[in-house]
């Protein structure tokens, strides 16, 4: 039998003068980068005031003014497909992770955010006709594709909201504005 010879490897040295990059080069070269995608992050996102409301709105053309968080379940879970008016009821809200939505699925739906996103995977496997909201990217987003929809519900935190904004108007939830002490609908 045969043996076959390896040539040792001729590794000399510890690992720090391998290295080519001393700790100090790897501190200035990635945590400035790391550092500014978090900076970045902290400014593009404003923190919500603790206790700050949630704001349903709905195009300015629909006439509801009150609804119940069991009628607002109902459309966010789309059980609901039609207003009153016969107009289709489309639903738009923050997308996941958003603190508003974290709050508005634990109150109104009673869910986190990974049963909502399993209810409509485990509905349409059952056959059941459900279409989820439609997700955007900020409150901005969500205003503006409200008040393009003549039909379209959604909310956002109160801070972010503005009886100026166009095409879009606050609605009651259980007979109380976001403003009223007793509001269920908050962060």
């Amino acid at each position: 039998m045969t043996q076959s010879k390896v040539a040792p490897s001729k590794v000399t040295g510890s690992r720090a003068t391998r290295c080519k990059m001393t700790r100090r080069q790897v501190f200035l070269g990635v945590l400035p980068a790391l550092g500014m995608v978090a900076l970045a992050m902290f400014v593009a996102v404003p923190v919500a005031a603790a206790g700050d409301s949630i704001v349903v709105i709905v195009n300015s053309a629909n006439p509801v003014d009150n609804l119940s968080v069991g009628d607002l379940k109902k459309i966010f879970m789309s059980d609901r497909s039609k207003w009153d008016t016969g107009k289709s009821v489309a639903p738009v809200m923050p997308g996941p992770g958003a603190p508003e939505r974290v709050a508005f699925l634990k109150v109104v739906c009673a869910m986190s955010e990974a049963d909502f996103s399993k209810y409509f995977v485990t509905a349409a496997f059952t056959g059941k006709d459900v279409t989820p909201p439609k997700e955007v990217s900020s409150a901005r987003d969500v205003k503006s594709v409200v008040a393009g929809s003549p039909g379209a519900i959604g909310f956002v935190k109160a801070s972010d909201f503005s009886a100026g904004d166009g095409g879009v108007r606050a609605v009651k939830i259980s007979g109380m504005a976001a403003d009223e002490a007793g509001y269920k609908l908050k962060l």
